[in-house]
């Protein structure tokens, strides 16, 4: 019995001196943390230049330095592109046989932003805002206008004017930051400017040539009356028996047909000259070799139609050609007419490729540069640096302290 109850009293002093070390343990490591937290500040108030004054100096060097920095000032503009445009689109989109290709259907969006952003657009501006010794861009001093690189003021360009585009909404953005509020909303309005002469041109273009060809046509058109009505006052024949009047109508629809083709395919080779990098070209071009075979079957209809014709009596066969003449000349009139007007229509409307959401205006605010986000930033980097050099310098004292 003795001997158990040795045992049991044995146990439990060796539990009670655990229980015992483990509260002195905790003890001692609450006493340790007090005096690292002590030491903590004792190292900070130590090296209170480094932690303090440091920074301080750093800030008052970054905000007298950032009162010697220019001030600039951002213009910005919204633009919105319709999905269904009135530049190239609707050009493409009234040629014949254009929606069989997919001519006419895709977003203008990107097709402008690119015109926006090409070095065309860029030197517009380098030569009428004179970028290489506009000091309200390049800064004072400026180099001599010889003595710059062309690249360089495209490249001053670029970081001047920034071009966003987000193809899901429609929206283009175009802004321009330069040390002068009213020149960067100048540059701005340029840009919105050239874009809306660049959106309409191809509709100019085609506007152009249909005037030309009307002019044309209306002559022709005189030219065939007089001849018809000089031969039936001549002749005294004015109605064609059934089998000729059949031939002439098939005669006058083939006529018709390769003529307005024709007309197709040139201005199609108007609006390839005009822009010889957009990604409809390759469109244009199928659709060209299209309507090229569609000529040679016409004019191989014409061919069976004129031997047809040439059965006919002299008389009938010569009154017959003026018929044709007249004819065609009268349809080309028309459908021309109708071309016409509608490409009138498609310029007077000036938003038709896109609306000007916000207009640029002359900024009151600067944009940059930001002093106080500057003086804030600076001061607190140094201030993270002292602190951390005042651990470093403690920490090396004490260990050059302990090896000595």
């Amino acid at each position: 019995m003795n001997n158990k109850f040795n045992e049991i009293d044995t146990e439990l002093i060796k539990k009670e001196v655990k229980e015992e070390l483990l509260k002195r343990e905790i003890m001692i490591g609450l006493e340790e943390d007090e005096i690292d937290l002590f030491e903590l500040f004792g190292v900070l108030k130590k090296h209170y230049k480094l932690v303090l004054i440091m920074p301080l100096i750093v800030a008052i060097l970054v905000a007298l330095y950032s009162l010697t920095m220019p001030n600039y000032y951002k213009s910005s503009a919204t633009l919105y592109v319709q999905s269904k445009s009135g530049g190239l689109n609707s050009v493409l989109s009234s040629i014949p046989m254009a929606g069989m290709l997919g001519l006419g259907q895709s977003s203008d969006s990107g097709y402008l932003e690119a015109f926006l952003k090409s070095n065309t657009m860029s030197g517009i501006i380098i030569q009428k805002y004179g970028i290489a010794t506009n000091t309200a861009i390049v800064g004072p001093n400026p180099k001599p206008a010889s003595d710059v690189k062309y690249d360089d003021l495209l490249n001053i360009v670029n970081k001047t004017v920034s071009i966003g585009n987000d193809a899901k909404s429609g929206l283009i953005t175009i802004s321009a930051e330069t040390m002068d509020a009213n020149l960067s909303a100048q540059i701005t309005n340029s840009y919105i400017e050239h874009l809306t002469r660049f959106a309409n041109e191809p509709q100019r273009k085609k506007l152009l040539f249909l005037s030309e060809q009307l002019a044309q046509v209306t002559k022709d058109l005189n030219e065939a009356q007089e001849s018809l009505k000089k031969f039936q006052d001549e002749n005294k024949m004015f109605t064609l028996e059934e089998y000729a009047k059949s031939i002439v109508e098939r005669m006058t629809k083939l006529q018709t047909e390769k003529f307005s083709t024709e007309v197709s395919m040139q201005t199609q080779d108007r609006l390839m000259q005009s822009f010889g990098s957009m990604p409809e070209l390759i469109k244009l071009e199928a659709l060209k070799v299209a309507e090229a075979t569609r000529i040679r079957a016409i004019s191989d209809e014409i061919t069976v139609t004129q031997t047809a014709m040439e059965s006919l009596p002299k008389l009938a066969l010569d009154f017959a050609r003026l018929r044709v003449a007249l004819s065609v000349k009268e349809k080309l009139f028309t459908m021309i007419t109708e071309q016409y007007e509608l490409a009138k229509i498609a310029i007077a409307d000036e938003s038709s490729a896109f609306d000007v959401i916000d207009s640029p205006l002359v900024p009151e605010l600067k944009s940059k540069p930001k002093r106080a986000t500057m003086v804030i930033l600076a001061g607190l980097l140094a201030g993270v640096i002292g602190v951390f050099s005042s651990f470093l310098i403690e920490f090396i004292q004490k260990r050059k302290q302990k090896e000595s």
